[in-house]
């Protein structure tokens, strides 16, 4: 039987799903940065019922956050919207209209907030895990038993009263020992035994966060050389754009020598002679930039074409769990190496997750040129004027830069394994006693 959560998510219509997953991602931001802000010793008491508002809409031409990820997606929604007073109606969220007078007309401004139930629906719905039960670890603490079971038998600074409380104080017996007297720490056979017993969870409650297995007779699903490798082809391609930057800089400034009028203490018979040995130095400069420019662009692009065939297979073999380990470290070398070569990428597979197949197969449709906006975007996102200065490097094809924001997009979801530990998340001890 469907838990309510997942009945609520289900009634709803694809456009009415989109909504409630872009608010839920605008609400979880502003979560995560009063996180990040409690954490630095920033101490907000304002309640939830007030911070949790998000602006959908706002008097004047400028967009809020909100209608430009729709926008992005082909929806538009100029006030209130029908979508937002049937999630409203369906009691997923809370809507709060404001009209002032303006000195032309009365405008508007419309904030949305989530409720408990809104929430729950868009996380059951889109496989996003739950919060974390009593005695469970936040994200730091988990990271940080993370570093110190790998150091074990070394130590490990454990920072932050919060985490001290969590790995040492709160844990009866303790997750962490001192050792010593500089503020380090060794893991106790508690904090092994949390680890072992709760790795399976920990996993699923945060995907993004790479912790080994602690059944050492298991397949690594994220080996520690292939994401040597996804770097290596990343830095490539961020190499290659420096070289290519700094090389038509070089051929700008060169240019420039090249057309310098002669000066005053330049005239003469050796002035001018001086002169034009100048401007012939400059001219061979520049050759020798626009040669260099030539060679960072092809590296580029196929820096480019490497990588993502590198992460597209990184994403297949996730999305399958068919490769482990060596196998597909060398899987993924192989696709780098057929990207050089000129190889069409395949279209990514369906993962299942709405949220990643709507984003991966968006950005592919956009690389490939398939995809054909129902309406325009708005003019306020319209690229405007660049705001570096100088004369710029010739635009890669679209095709590539197609593939280099395709790359990118995919990248973000199989970061150290997240996106396979969240589509085969490893058996509980409760799943396994069930079983």
């Amino acid at each position: 039987m469907a838990s309510k959560a997942q009945t609520a998510w289900d009634a709803l219509n694809e456009r009415q799903k989109l909504y409630m997953t872009v608010l839920y991602d605008a609400d979880q931001a502003i979560e995560a940065d009063r996180a990040r802000d409690a954490a630095a010793k920033y101490y907000d008491d304002t309640p939830a019922d007030v911070w949790r508002w998000i602006d959908v809409v706002t008097p004047g031409s400028n967009l809020t956050a909100v209608q430009r990820r729709l926008a992005l997606h082909d929806v538009r929604d100029d006030g209130a919207g029908s979508t937002l007073q049937a999630l409203q109606r369906f009691g997923l969220i809370e809507v709060r209209e404001e009209s002032k007078e303006g000195p032309r007309r009365k405008r508007k401004t419309v904030s949305v907030k989530l409720t408990r139930a809104g929430r729950a629906a868009v996380r059951t719905g889109t496989k996003e895990p739950g919060r974390r039960r009593r005695g469970e670890l936040s994200q730091y603490a988990w990271e940080r038993l993370i570093r110190l079971r790998r150091a074990d038998p070394r130590t490990v600074a454990i920072w932050g009263d919060n985490t001290r409380k969590a790995l040492v104080e709160r844990p009866d017996p303790p997750y962490a020992e001192r050792e010593g007297h500089f503020g380090d720490y060794r893991i106790t056979e508690a904090g092994r035994e949390h680890y072992r017993k709760l790795w399976a969870r920990y996993a699923e409650l945060y995907p993004d966060v790479a912790a080994p297995n602690p059944d050492e007779n298991a397949a690594d699903p994220w080996p520690a050389e292939l994401v040597t490798t996804l770097r290596s082809l990343e830095s490539a391609v961020s190499q290659a754009g420096t070289d290519q930057w700094v090389a038509h800089r070089r051929r700008a400034a060169a240019l420039k020598d090249t057309q310098a009028p002669l000066r005053v203490d330049q005239k003469g018979e050796h002035g001018t002679e001086w002169h034009a040995l100048l401007v012939a130095q400059a001219q061979a400069r520049v050759e020798l930039a626009e040669r260099h420019e030539a060679q960072a662009t092809a590296a580029l692009e196929t820096g480019i074409r490497a990588y993502a065939h590198a992460v597209l297979r990184a994403y297949t073999a996730s999305v399958e769990n068919d490769l482990f380990d060596a196998a597909l470290v060398d899987a993924v070398t192989t696709a780098a190496d057929a990207g050089r070569g000129g190889a069409p990428v395949e279209a990514p597979v369906k993962c299942g997750l709405p949220r990643v197949d709507r984003a991966v197969q968006t950005a592919y449709a956009e690389a490939m040129g398939t995809r054909k906006r129902r309406r325009a975007l708005p003019k306020q996102m319209l690229p405007g004027p660049s705001s570096l200065t100088g004369s710029q490097p010739e635009p890669l094809p679209k095709e590539i830069t197609g593939l280099s924001d395709l790359a990118g997009t995919v990248a973000s979801y199989i970061a150290d394994g997240a996106l396979r530990r969240e589509l085969y998340p490893p058996a509980t001890a409760e799943t396994a006693e069930a079983g």
